[in-house]
């Protein structure tokens, strides 16, 4: 199987190397050439979206929003454009449901076969085969792609053949990451003001059963003011929002998370965007008095 990866960011570098890393040659595109350069001698570098998915029986789109992914498969020389067929395309970025299932039926109607397919796990479990994707979508196309989707995956879940279905449990998990970085931020924070260690509290915490992936892994940098971006704080703002919108449209209430989005919304404004989500504590400690940015 011919192997393309459109989009290299964080996670969708970590996707390309783990594959050329387990014996792929692939194809890559990005619309910054200047990141598909680095791919160069171990890939092939596609000039656009058409001539990547040309030379692919499946192309893997990892890219931030809806714009970009509308970019990629229905803009100038987009993968709509390629005469080659069939084409599977799983999306692995974050869009909404509803924009999902917008793309699936529209890529439908060019004759390819779209899977919906956010995955959990940040650039390091991208390139260490150790992410979690979720697949929505068709059947057969599921089957195709799953020997492709074993390698990136240390465990998968097909969701079902109705898309966007997937979109919705990756927001699901997405707003949970949001609410416990702002507990946790919450709780350094108390313990901080208090004129208390907070490393001794993360200490404590992750000696619980309350201990999280996050607090284990996040709360040691984040009391080191270290937030280099394994996932930026912009991107999870735009995560809540679509879980907010995506709630609003079925009726469904989600107190906490409106809450929560409009401190990130707030901490995106105040100059964190490009930081770690986890910078959510910085700027609490900001509001608070006890650091200045």
């Amino acid at each position: 199987m011919n192997i393309g990866v459109a989009g290299l960011g964080l996670m969708g570098s970590g996707i390309a190397k783990r594959l050329i890393n387990t014996g792929h040659a692939i194809h890559v595109y990005n619309r910054d050439k200047s990141k598909a350069d680095i791919f160069s001698k171990s890939t092939t570098v596609a000039k656009s979206p058409s001539e990547l998915a040309s030379n692919c029986d499946l192309v893997v789109s990892v890219v931030t929003n809806f714009d970009a992914v509308k970019e990629i498969f229905f803009g100038h020389a987009g993968i709509v454009e390629s005469k080659k067929r069939p084409i599977v395309v799983a999306d692995v970025s974050t869009i909404s449901p509803e924009q999902s299932v917008y793309c699936a039926h529209e890529l439908r109607k060019h004759g390819i076969e779209m899977l919906g397919m956010p995955v959990m796990g940040g650039p390091a479990a991208a390139e260490a085969g150790e992410l979690v994707p979720m697949v929505a979508g068709n059947r057969q196309a599921f089957e195709k792609a799953k020997p492709i989707i074993e390698k990136i995956g240390k465990e998968f879940f097909y969701i079902s053949e109705n898309d966007g279905a997937a979109n919705v449990i990756k927001l699901a998990l997405n707003l949970n990451i949001a609410l416990i970085a702002m507990a946790l931020s919450e709780g350094i924070t108390l313990v901080k003001g208090s004129g208390i260690d907070p490393s001794l509290f993360v200490k404590v915490l992750n000696s619980t059963y309350f201990r999280t992936g996050l607090s284990e892994k996040k709360g040691p940098l984040i009391v080191m003011n270290d937030y280099t971006p394994s996932f930026h704080l912009k991107n999870m703002l735009k995560d809540l929002d679509l879980a907010s919108i995506t709630a609003q449209t079925r009726g469904i209430a989600l107190p906490t998370t409106a809450t929560v989005q409009q401190m990130f919304r707030t901490a995106n404004n105040s100059g964190y965007s490009e930081m770690d989500y986890t910078a959510i504590c910085a700027f609490l400690a900001q509001i608070n008095g006890l650091e200045k940015k």
